[in-house]
Formats: structure tokens, C-alpha cells, sequence
């Protein structure tokens, strides 16, 4: 018995069929048609040159790998497009790479425009509020005209010099100034001053000059400040007094800080009200910032860029704790809550400022009487003895008798 092998045969060409034997013959035609075209030059290209790898390392051309069509506007079909008579010649538009994007700086927060304010009409008697001081009483005082826009019951006067101080040729033209803008007016309601951004200097006096900080400008500059003081106090007029913002700078601080501090000692001996911004302006930790919550609280910028003046929203900020105080005054609706009245320590209006320097309450230690002996509360609180029932009283738990 015989044993065939289970091997495919593999059939003859003979039994292929034509249709097998023309398809191999296309494809091999189509393979040497497209290898003779790339060894080809390009259309228009000049003929006499050389060409060829050698020819392109020679020329420091690089040499372009199979399947790498990148900046030759190689087709791979073109051989055959070329061969059955399609133009090819379109080429592939280059796509430039953009430069890598710069990285974006943050823009600076802008600032949003300063809002219109109109204000009502003032009534006829309205009671006016004059601002005294420097440049930053004029900051002051817009603030206290946005406040009071819609109030007709009040309105704001400002009496501010770009230039005025304490520390220079005095307060003389700046009393002459107040007085004769108080007198003769008798709607006049209250007198905000803010002064001293320009007083960090010494002080000419007739022997020479006081340094700044010394026991004698301590004195002088205290006296100028009383002395303003009484001059808007000549009409019976409660006066506030603002304290200086914390301004930029470490030295600069400390100097307006000592400014306060001689000023508020002037301000509490003459009983008049002084209004202290100081830690309003400051950040959490105590240091300086241009940014803070509005009245709104919203966080705005607050200081201008010098650090010493105000933005509209600061100037909106500084007003809104002065309105406080003089709100004691005036009455939170606007209408005025007391005339002038001398500085008699027995009379004290619990609205506005504090008429008498005392602290402590009638009835102290010294006021105390001493306990009666032989009476029921000597018995009670100080033998701690119970003070006897009586019948028929409430508190009688006595059993009763049969």
C-alpha cells in the first residue's frame, strides 16, 4: 500500500490562467517605470549638472530618505501621474510653525471708572459741614459731598490749601481763614480739619529752629494745633479732628505716627472729637497696602500710587468713618441734634461729643454708705442671720399648729 504526501501542490504556471499572468506582468511594469522615474531629474531641471546621492552630498543637499516627504513636494504617485500625462505640478502649501507663544503677563486690574455723583437740591437752611486742612482735607471732603449727595438737609464746604501745615510759618492765615468762614453763618453745623501730611520738618522759631521730634517742636507744634482748634471752636462749633492715614514707607510711618500722637493729645485736652483711620488702611498684619475693602466691601484700591493720598474708593472709605462721628451730631437723618453749647462739663449730650473728661460712674468706693447695726439688712447681709417669717407670708413654711 502506497503513502502519498499531504503537501499542497503547488500549481504549474501553465494553470494559472492568462487574467493571473497579465496582472504579474502589470505589476512588474508599473515597478520598473516607477523606479526608473525617481532616479529622473525634475521637469526643468538642468540636465548638465550632476545628479545623484554623490551629487547631493557634494552640493551639501541632504539626501532625502524613502517615505520622508517633508519641504520636497514629493508625491509618491507622481511617477504615474506623470506617465499617464497628469499635471502634478501643484504643490503642497507649506504650513509655518508659529513661534512659540509668549507666556502671558498679567495684566494689571483696572480700575473701574469714578462713578457720576449728583446731588439733590439743598434745602434753603441746610446745615453745612466745612472741611479744613491740606491736600488731603480736599480728598476728604469729596467723599463727604458723595456721601451727603442725596442728603438735602446737609451740605459740605472745603476749605483747603494745597500747601497748608503746622509746622511752617503757622496757623495764622489758616485761623484767619476759618474765622471768616464761620462767622456771621449760623447754619453751620460742624468743622472736620485733617492736616499734617506736609509737617514732617523742623520748626523756625526765633532762637534758631526746633528739630523734628525734639521736646520744643513737641510743644510748639501742640500749641499750633490748639490753636486751631480754638479758632473753629470761637462759634461754639464741635470740631473733629481726623487723624493722618498710614502713608508708604516704614520711616515715613513712624513719623506720621508721631504726628497723631502729639495732635490727640491736643484734640482730647481742648474736649473736642478726634477720628482715628490709622489700622482702617492697614493689612492683617499691621504693614501698609494700597488695597482694602470699600464701603461696600468689596476689595478696591484704596491709596494712590504716592502713598499718602487716596483713590475715589479710599476717599469714599476715609468719609464713610468720618460720617460716623459727625452722625453723633447731626443725627443719623441729618437733622441737627444740638445747637453750640459752652463747654460746661455738667451738661453732656449722649448724641454727640463727650462734655465732661470723667470715666467713672456715680456711686463709686468713696461714695459707698456704711451699714446700719441693728437693722434687718445689717442682719441679713452682713451676720448673714435669716430675718424672721411672718405669718401667713408666702415664704412661712412653718408647719402649723393644731
Amino acid at each position: 500500500m502506497k503513502i502519498r504526501s499531504l503537501r499542497p501542490v503547488r500549481p504549474s504556471p501553465a494553470s494559472r490562467g492568462p487574467w493571473a499572468r497579465g496582472r504579474a506582468r502589470l505589476a512588474a511594469l508599473v515597478a520598473l517605470v516607477t523606479a526608473l522615474c525617481l532616479l529622473l531629474p525634475e521637469p526643468g531641471a538642468d540636465l548638465s549638472a550632476p545628479f545623484g546621492p554623490a551629487a547631493a552630498l557634494a552640493q551639501s543637499r541632504p539626501i532625502v530618505q524613502p517615505g520622508d516627504t517633508r519641504d520636497t513636494g514629493f508625491h509618491p504617485l507622481s511617477p504615474l501621474l506623470r506617465l499617464f500625462g497628469v499635471d502634478n505640478s501643484r504643490r503642497r502649501t507649506r504650513i509655518e510653525e508659529l513661534p512659540p507663544r509668549q507666556q502671558m503677563r498679567p495684566q494689571p486690574t483696572r480700575e473701574p471708572a469714578r462713578p457720576v455723583v449728583i446731588e439733590v437740591p439743598k434745602e434753603a437752611d441746610a446745615r453745612s459741614i466745612l472741611v479744613v486742612g491740606g491736600a488731603l482735607a480736599g480728598e476728604l471732603a469729596e467723599g463727604l459731598e458723595a456721601t451727603y449727595a442725596e442728603v438735602p438737609s446737609v451740605r459740605v464746604d472745603r476749605l483747603s490749601l494745597a500747601d497748608a501745615g503746622l509746622a511752617g510759618a503757622g496757623p495764622g492765615v489758616l485761623v484767619d481763614r476759618i474765622r471768616g468762614a464761620v462767622q456771621g453763618r449760623n447754619r453751620m453745623a460742624a468743622i472736620v480739619i485733617l492736616i499734617g501730611s506736609l509737617d514732617v520738618r523742623d520748626i523756625a522759631t526765633d532762637s534758631g529752629g526746633a528739630a523734628f521730634r525734639s521736646d520744643a517742636w513737641n510743644a510748639i507744634y501742640g500749641q499750633r494745633v490748639g490753636q486751631l482748634i480754638a479758632a473753629a471752636r470761637a462759634q461754639r462749633l464741635p470740631v473733629l479732628w481726623v487723624g493722618l492715614p498710614p502713608p508708604k514707607g516704614v520711616a515715613r510711618r513712624a513719623d506720621f505716627g508721631h504726628l497723631n500722637t502729639v495732635a490727640k493729645q491736643q484734640v482730647e485736652a481742648a474736649n473736642a472729637i478726634y477720628v482715628d483711620v490709622w489700622d482702617v488702611f492697614l493689612d492683617e498684619n499691621g504693614g501698609y497696602t494700597s488695597y482694602g475693602p470699600d464701603v461696600a466691601g468689596t476689595r478696591r484700591k484704596l491709596r494712590s500710587d504716592e502713598g499718602i493720598g487716596f483713590t475715589w474708593h479710599g476717599r469714599r472709605k476715609i468719609a464713610f468713618f468720618v460720617e460716623r462721628q459727625i452722625a453723633r451730631i447731626l443725627g443719623s437723618s441729618g437733622s441737627f441734634a444740638f445747637d453750640g453749647v459752652d463747654d460746661d462739663p455738667d451738661f453732656i449730650v449722649l448724641t454727640g461729643r463727650q462734655g465732661a473728661p470723667e470715666t467713672i460712674l456715680a456711686g463709686g468706693a468713696e461714695a459707698a454708705n456704711e451699714p446700719v447695726a441693728d437693722t434687718p439688712q445689717y442682719q441679713l447681709i452682713v451676720q448673714g442671720t435669716p430675718i424672721p417669717p411672718q405669718n401667713g407670708r408666702v415664704d412661712d413654711f412653718r408647719a402649723a399648729t393644731p
